[in-house]
């Protein structure tokens, strides 16, 4: 149940992690530039509690023997680990980037949605994951209804998806995306249960190993993001003059004015950030990778009603209805998740009643609406 509990809290702080940072976009800053400054800041925190944790407790990070089968030492297999980690998620990155900029983003966003499909098999293939039947109906009310919410793209047909990842450059974009956040979400809870052999470990233990990836994921992205900043705001013409020009690049903006001007909003952006990536990392050594993926996408709930909120944002009619699908399917993780006798309040029968009818009231519900639209 704690896994469960995690993953929640890591859905709620993620949603008040894009308010805060869109509090900065809103803005015109630079979107890599705010990165960079989020992931600089979360790397600090990081180190502070890795001092708290060996000044406090004694508890110094450990690094699994991820390279010994290779012959490689813990720390440079780390390195290495970090590396594929960063340009993994770093070339996700750039691909949302990309897909934004060369199709509609009704037919980007809803490919996001399928990072947890895909998790549910690959987990079970690659880590060994039991995954139940209550698991599989709540991980598909959860996409179903994150598909819903961008339903623009299925207002052309049913299969309109599958035609725009042939016709579209970013729906192909994006699905590549969610496979990279698969094979990232996959990798780090590897990283996290190696060398534990599936023998229990103490919360402190598993806290400390999240601590550690987290730091160095943080650290090398804030390369990344530092050398996206510099391609993308540098000014390049005095490259071509001299071996100056990438210095000359790299000094040609500003690197922190936003810091200077918002440093209340970035700053809260980055400790939300560094908090959504522990929580993450701690549910996965609980939780299925796909469960986690699906409650921290479900906290689109929330995001609707703080869009609603605090942003003014009309028009939510279908994504009110399909965060109620969404609702559904958390509540089936928790319903459905037995307890230390192996008992749960309900089965997978059960499960799949409620999620019949929940679909069968959001179809109803999508039909008056646009009956009343009609009008």
């Amino acid at each position: 149940m704690i896994g469960l509990l995690l993953a929640s809290i890591d859905s709620v702080a993620n949603v008040f992690t894009d308010v805060a940072r869109k509090k900065v976009l809103d803005r015109n800053y630079d979107a890599g530039l705010i990165s960079l400054w989020c992931k600089i800041i979360a790397s600090i925190i990081f180190g502070a509690i890795i001092a708290i944790l060996d000044l406090g407790w004694g508890v110094r990070p450990e690094l699994p023997n991820i390279g010994g089968k290779i012959g490689v030492s813990p720390g440079l297999a780390f390195i290495i680990y970090i590396s594929l980690n960063a340009l993994l998620e770093g070339t996700a990155i750039l691909l949302n980037l990309r897909a934004l900029q060369v199709s509609p983003l009704s037919y980007c966003v809803p490919f996001m949605a399928l990072t947890p499909l895909f998790l549910l098999p690959t987990g079970a293939i690659f880590l060994h994951e039991s995954v139940s039947g209550g698991m599989v109906i709540g991980v598909f009310l959860v996409v179903l209804g994150a598909l819903v919410v961008n339903r623009q793209m299925f207002a052309r047909g049913l299969w309109e998806p599958a035609r725009a990842i042939i016709r579209e450059r970013g729906s192909r974009y994006m699905l590549m995306v969610a496979l990279l956040l698969t094979v990232t979400n996959l990798l780090d809870k590897w990283f996290l249960l190696a060398g534990s052999n599936g023998e229990p470990t103490s919360f402190l233990v598993k806290f400390s190993r999240t601590i550690i990836l987290s730091a160095g994921k943080c650290a090398m992205l804030s390369l990344f993001f530092a050398g996206l900043t510099i391609v993308r705001l540098g000014n390049w013409r005095p490259y071509r003059n001299g071996k100056t020009g990438l210095v000359q690049a790299a000094t040609s903006f500003s690197w922190n004015r936003v810091l200077r001007e918002m440093p209340v909003w970035l700053s809260v952006a980055a400790v939300l950030e560094a908090l959504v990536l522990i929580l993450q990392l701690t549910a996965l050594q609980f939780l299925v990778a796909a469960l986690v993926i699906s409650i921290k996408r479900a906290g689109m709930i929330l995001a609707v009603a703080l869009g609603w909120f605090i942003f003014k944002e009309r028009g939510i009619t279908d994504r009110i209805i399909a965060s109620q699908v969404m609702t559904v399917g958390v509540l089936i993780f928790f319903l459905t998740k037995p307890d230390s006798s192996g008992k749960a309040i309900l089965e997978t029968r059960g499960a799949t009643i409620l999620a019949i009818i929940a679909i069968a009231g959001m179809a109803l519900a999508l039909f008056q609406t646009r009956r009343r639209d009609s009008r």
